[in-house]
């Protein structure tokens, strides 16, 4: 059960980061510009993280137990 929770928190903290730099973007301008600043950092690693888990390309993609290439 803890494994489980575990590996949906892990998977969430992505899009849990991202929902809280777009909080920040919408308050009052000396937060806001924290805010879009680090989305402007965000979006393009949450876009590839994303691409990654979901299509399996790219360095965030979860390894196959078929894949026949290993590391090292």
């Amino acid at each position: 059960m803890l494994g489980s929770v575990r590996s949906i928190l892990s998977a969430a903290w992505p899009f849990v980061g991202s929902a809280y730099l777009l909080y920040l973007a919408l308050q009052q301008p000396p937060v806001r510009y924290v805010g879009v600043i680090g989305l402007v950092v965000v979006t393009p690693l949450l876009a590839g993280w994303t691409v990654g888990r979901l299509f399996g390309v790219g360095p965030w993609a979860t390894p196959s137990k078929s894949d026949p290439q290993k590391d090292g």
